[in-house]
């Protein structure tokens, strides 16, 4: 069985289908992706045919569009395809036979695409993944992803976020494989916990710190807050957001590697809408967008006060 696997890169939500799937393919490989990456990638290997490399193809926590969906359907192979997506402003593929597209299921409850995967590895392997230790990894990956952890302050949710920035991707991955496989119930160690301490402190610096270079404006009618950040663009979007809701809608992280984040805590401002504007999307309370190098090209002329420097 050759399983190729194409997720998110950015966080431990699109980081644990890989290490999900390391548990039961010893024949896997895996593109992590930006999220205006996916379609044309997956367009890409649809049209040259590298699908048919594979047995089966997942797609985690990346948003196809009907375009991609039909291409898929028009292989007459998409049994072969499985579609995970919880992003609430796109669930396009829930209408394909290939698709699993939930933000919200049935009981009120929010998915990620970690704990949609899980639910299907549970049928297909149970014998692997029927354990408390997976089950509660997957309960903090969704807690953490959805930022429900914050309606109760489950602080081991975030520890994971953190544990991500700590060991690296390939760390984090490593690990956990390791770990769940060979534990029945969750927990951190001793030293982990050491380390989570230091890293704390170290974001709480950050916050403050890039806290003191927010500008205040006014975008779409509505007042945000713009900050430019590389790391902890979620927590400190949140942080932003939650501290100055008495003046600001919502709140813009602009980085220039990975794109434009927005984030806001008020149940009258939809992020999904605002982030469409720029070619976006993603959840209601927490949203991107891309920056293309065209973008990028027109920022570094602004700044070098030279308009014909990529012209030459």
């Amino acid at each position: 069985m050759k399983t190729l696997l194409i997720t998110h890169k950015a966080d431990p939500d699109g980081i644990s289908p890989v290490i999900f799937l390391k548990m039961i393919r010893d024949n896997l490989d895996y593109i992590l992706l930006n999220a205006n990456d996916v379609i044309p990638k997956t367009q890409e290997i649809l049209k040259n045919k590298s699908y048919l490399n594979y047995d089966e193809i997942f797609i985690t926590d990346l948003t196809l569009d009907k375009q991609t969906c039909e291409m898929i359907m028009a292989t007459g192979r998409s049994e072969m395809f499985h579609v995970f997506d919880h992003h609430a402003f796109n669930l396009i593929a829930n209408n394909y036979p290939f698709g699993t597209a939930i933000s919200t299921n049935k009981d009120g409850i929010n998915e990620c695409a970690t704990s949609l995967l899980y639910k299907y590895l549970l049928t297909t392997n149970p014998e692997v993944f029927d354990t408390n230790c997976i089950r509660d990894y997957t309960e903090l990956i969704r807690l953490s992803d959805t930022w429900d952890w914050a309606k109760t302050n489950n602080l081991d949710a975030k520890k994971l976020d953190d544990l991500h920035d700590i060991l690296g991707r390939d760390g984090y991955i490593n690990y956990y494989v390791k770990f769940l496989r060979e534990n029945k119930e969750f927990y951190f160690s001793p030293e982990q916990n050491y380390l989570l301490e230091i890293e704390q402190g170290r974001i709480q610096r950050y916050l403050e710190e890039s806290e003191k270079t927010m500008f205040h404006a006014t975008l779409q009618g509505k007042r945000c807050g713009i900050v430019f950040a590389e790391n902890n663009r979620s927590l400190l979007g949140n942080y932003l957001a939650q501290k100055y809701s008495y003046c600001l809608d919502f709140v813009v992280i602009i980085n220039m590697q990975q794109g434009l984040s927005f984030r806001c805590v008020k149940d009258d401002v939809n992020m999904a809408e605002i982030a469409s504007v720029y070619g976006g999307g993603g959840h209601i309370k927490a949203s991107g967008a891309p920056m293309d190098n065209a973008l990028k090209k027109e920022v570094i002329s602004l700044i070098l006060r030279d308009q014909n420097m990529f012209n030459n």
